[in-house]
C-alpha cells in the first residue's frame, strides 16, 4: 500500500454506545500506522472526497440514529459507489438500520426514511428489549473460528416486502438472526458488513479481525495486538458458547408456523 491505511470513524461523539468503539482501538493498535479520521457530526466525510480503506459507524441511541441518518442521507449514492467499488464498511449494532429503508418506533411515534441503501426495516419497541447470544460461521475463518457475539436491542430488522433477500453477515448456528425468526444475522454486500452484534465485535474475534486486516491491505501480513490475549480469550468464550447449558431457551429462533 502505497498511502497510509485510512480508517474513518463516523460521528463517535453520538456513536459511541456499548464500548463498541474500542473496535476501531484495537485496529489502531494493530496498525499503529494506520490514518484514523474521527468524522465529527458537522463535518463533511472523508470517504465523500477521497479515499479511506474502513468508514466504520458503531452504536448509538434511537435520537443518534436520525441524526446520522440526516448526516448520511446526502451520501446515499456515494455510499453506494463505494460498496460497489469495493470500498470496506463496518456498521455495528443498530448503525445497520439508518441504511436502510425506514426505520418505526410506535413507542415514540415516529415513521422516518433511512438513507435507503439497503431494502429492509427495522421496527423498534423501547419495552420490548431483546438479550442474546450469537454464534456463527463466516466463510474468512470457517466453522474451526465460528464468530461470536452478542445482542442487546430494541429493534428488529425485516426485509422490505418485495425486495429480494439480503445476504447476511452469518447465519446463526445459535442465536438469532435479523429478527427472532430467522437465523440470517446482518447484512453483507461486497466488503460492506453490517452487524447487530456487539463485543466489541473486532476484540472478540480476533481470527476475524486477522482477515480484516488482510482484505485492508493485502500486501500486509496481519499482526494482532496483544495477540496471545486475545487468542486466549477467544478460546475461552468459545468453550462457553458451545456448552449447551449456557443457552437460554429464548436465545433461539422462533418458528413462525
Amino acid at each position: 500500500m502505497s498511502r497510509a491505511l485510512t480508517i474513518e470513524v463516523l460521528y463517535p461523539e453520538i456513536a459511541n454506545l456499548h464500548g463498541d468503539n474500542a473496535n476501531i482501538g484495537y485496529l489502531a493498535q494493530c496498525r499503529p500506522d494506520a490514518r484514523v479520521i474521527r468524522t465529527g457530526l458537522t463535518d463533511t466525510p472523508a470517504f465523500v472526497a477521497g479515499p479511506v480503506d474502513l468508514v466504520y459507524l458503531g452504536a448509538m441511541t434511537e435520537q443518534g440514529q436520525l441524526k446520522a441518518i440526516e448526516r448520511l442521507r446526502p451520501h446515499r449514492d456515494r455510499i453506494e459507489a463505494l460498496i460497489d467499488a469495493g470500498t470496506a464498511f463496518l456498521f455495528t449494532h443498530n448503525a445497520l438500520e439508518v441504511l436502510g429503508a425506514r426505520i418505526r418506533n410506535d413507542d415514540m411515534h415516529y415513521d422516518v426514511p433511512g438513507v435507503g441503501v439497503f431494502g429492509f426495516e427495522s421496527t423498534l419497541r423501547m419495552f420490548g428489549r431483546y438479550n442474546g447470544k450469537v454464534m456463527g460461521t463466516v466463510p474468512e475463518v470457517g466453522v474451526e473460528h465460528p464468530v461470536l457475539g452478542y445482542k442487546s436491542q430494541f429493534s428488529m430488522v425485516s426485509a422490505v416486502p418485495g425486495v429480494s433477500a439480503l445476504p447476511g453477515f452469518l447465519t446463526a448456528d445459535r442465536g438469532i438472526g435479523r429478527n427472532m425468526s430467522t437465523d440470517v444475522e446482518g447484512v453483507r454486500r461486497g466488503s460492506f458488513i453490517g452487524t447487530s452484534l456487539l463485543g466489541p465485535l473486532l476484540i472478540v474475534n480476533p481470527h476475524f479481525t486477522r482477515s480484516l486486516l488482510a482484505q485492508l491491505d493485502p500486501n500486509s501480513e496481519p499482526t494482532l495486538a496483544h495477540e496471545q490475549f486475545a487468542l486466549a480469550a477467544y478460546e475461552a468464550r468459545l468453550s462457553d458458547f458451545r456448552d449447551e447449558r449456557r443457552w437460554h431457551r429464548f436465545e433461539r429462533v422462533q418458528s413462525t408456523c
